[in-house]
């Protein structure tokens, strides 16, 4: 540690990791960083030009200076660990020359704004097909030993989603759970998922070997990696589970929400490329090089919005290559500790905004089950007697989140007990206050609990604010960061049996067969679902 001349009120400066290197004073407030692995001095100046405490780790693919107004965590933001020319796979990218200062997020994947997009504030300015970056949230307290790491993959049905989205900052999290917290861009939709190139889980896969190969000179554990995110984010964790590239780079899982009925096959990958070829008037994968981002990302919306399966339009696919064929076969068998849980109320965040669908009475609503079952009759008995209080557009909400969400997590949950490959399930079944409580259980509610956000700019909007927020808040981050630390949260492990699911609310408690009704339809009838 060395104090900063003339600066007795900053933090000194730190520079740490296995490759520190010398440091030297030199006249007018500069520091110049030495380091065998460069090839000449490399000079942070101008002290004078920042107010705000600094660090500088150097470490194998580069040397890094975060900028914090947070004494307790270091922030590194905007780190390229790749480069990509379109619709190439990436190349790992190295830093050579001064050290970076990483102050400041990097550009955001190519996209389309989406609703959470459009809510915090992004525009187009924020995207850019040059996107490989990812971000380091570490404590700045001593350790004894290397921290567990955290590595966030955000959702977005993978055509929308950044990682500097503001309910996605790492601080709380690292904070509270004494980890490591990274958060990565990877590229979506078209650049990311074109035909079955996988690219944006190639992605994911550099990510991780960027911090397999740098994240102990942050603190971290590169041995004690836990992926995990949200929706597509979820499904990617889950899609992570069963690559094989993948699997040196993490210990463990956590999936929130996954979209696990968005993984395609070779068939679908290959009709969505003839889709997108017409769709932007050329011939050949090589004419779509030219083009530019606006005429392509045009393209894949009409091949979303012309299509029988807009969801699996632009997604992973099973392509025997960066996945394997059945996929969820082999996440199912991968014996590494693995977290999966759903909202109650997952769909209401897009039915209850729909005016088609948010103003049903009960005939409508059967009508509305009839275009997404053959069994819409039963379907009305059976969750107008598992949600009583319910009226009949958040009966329709609860239909649609079980068969996008849930049914899928009970599946994975039950083929892993018969692989002998240890889960854990949880349920999220707090309603936010906001909107008159028309959201429920939403989708993406529970981001900013698990990133300990509750107290972020905008986050009452859609989780309002008060004491009930925060202990949830504190709840549902120190159940994440328990899994970090020890390779189990605090509560059993699932079986089929008695279904042991820690539920996530006011009172959060452990649910022995939680929905049993709804799980025997969903499970044990085998419904014949067209979903």
């Amino acid at each position: 540690m060395l104090p900063v001349p003339n600066r007795p009120n900053w933090r000194p400066l730190r520079v740490v990791g296995p490759m520190a290197p010398c440091i030297c004073n030199r006249a007018q407030n500069q520091w110049v960083i030495r380091s065998a692995k460069f090839n000449a001095p490399n000079i942070l100046q101008n002290l004078d030009d920042y107010d705000a405490p600094m660090t500088t780790v150097v470490c194998s693919d580069g040397s890094f200076i975060s900028r914090s107004f947070d004494d307790a965590v270091d922030s590194f933001k905007g780190i390229r660990y790749a480069t990509a020319q379109r619709f190439e796979p990436p190349i790992a990218y190295r830093y050579t020359d001064a050290p970076f200062e990483a102050y400041e997020y990097g550009s955001s994947p190519m996209q389309t704004p989406g609703m959470l997009e459009q809510l915090l504030g992004m525009t187009d300015d924020d995207f850019n097909e040059d996107c490989l970056f990812l971000n380091i949230y570490a404590p700045t307290s001593k350790s004894d030993r290397p921290r567990p790491v955290l590595f966030w993959i955000y959702g977005g049905g993978f055509v929308n989603g950044s990682s500097s989205i503001a309910w996605y900052e790492g601080s709380n999290l690292a904070q509270r759970a004494d980890a490591i917290v990274v958060s990565i861009n990877y590229r979506l939709g078209v650049f990311g998922f074109l035909g079955a190139t996988n690219l944006g889980l190639l992605d994911q896969i550099c990510a991780l070997k960027w911090v397999s190969r740098n994240i102990e000179a942050f603190g971290g554990d590169p041995k004690n990696v836990t992926i995990f995110g949200e929706s597509a984010g979820g499904a990617s964790v889950v899609a992570l589970m069963a690559a094989p590239d993948a699997q040196p780079y993490f210990a463990k899982a956590w999936a929130m929400s996954p979209s696990i009925g968005q993984y395609s096959t070779i068939e679908r990958a290959e009709q969505q490329n003839l889709d997108l070829l017409k769709h932007a008037g050329v011939s050949t994968e090589k004419d779509l090089l030219p083009l530019s981002a606006s005429v392509l990302l045009a393209a894949q919306q009409k091949v979303i919005e012309n299509s029988a399966e807009p969801f699996s339009a632009f997604a992973p696919t099973q392509d025997g290559v960066v996945l394997p064929f059945n996929l969820l076969d082999a996440a199912a068998t991968n014996p590494k500790p693995f977290v999966i849980g759903t909202n109650k109320d997952e769909s209401r965040l897009w039915l209850m905004f729909d005016p088609n669908e948010n103003q049903l009475d009960e005939p409508g609503a059967v009508k509305a089950l009839s275009t997404r079952t053959a069994n819409a009759e039963d379907v009305w008995s059976v969750y107008k007697s598992a949600r009583p209080t319910y009226n009949p557009s958040q009966i329709v909400a609860a239909y649609d989140s079980d068969a996008n969400f849930r049914k899928h997590a009970w599946s994975l949950l039950n083929r892993r007990e018969k692989g002998a490959c240890i889960s854990w399930s949880y349920w999220f079944t707090w309603a936010s206050p906001t909107f008159d409580g028309l959201l429920g259980s939403c989708h993406a509610l529970d981001i900013p609990f698990f990133f300990a956000n509750d107290g972020i700019t905008g986050a009452d909007v859609i989780i309002g604010s008060g004491d009930t927020q925060k202990m949830l808040s504190s709840k549902a981050s120190r159940s994440l960061a328990f899994f970090a630390q020890t390779g189990k949260p605090e509560w059993p492990q699932y079986n089929s049996n008695d279904r042991p699911t820690f539920v996530f609310d006011n009172e959060s408690k452990l649910e022995q067969q939680p929905d049993n009704e709804l799980y025997g339809y969903w499970v044990l009838l085998g419904a014949n679902e067209t979903s």
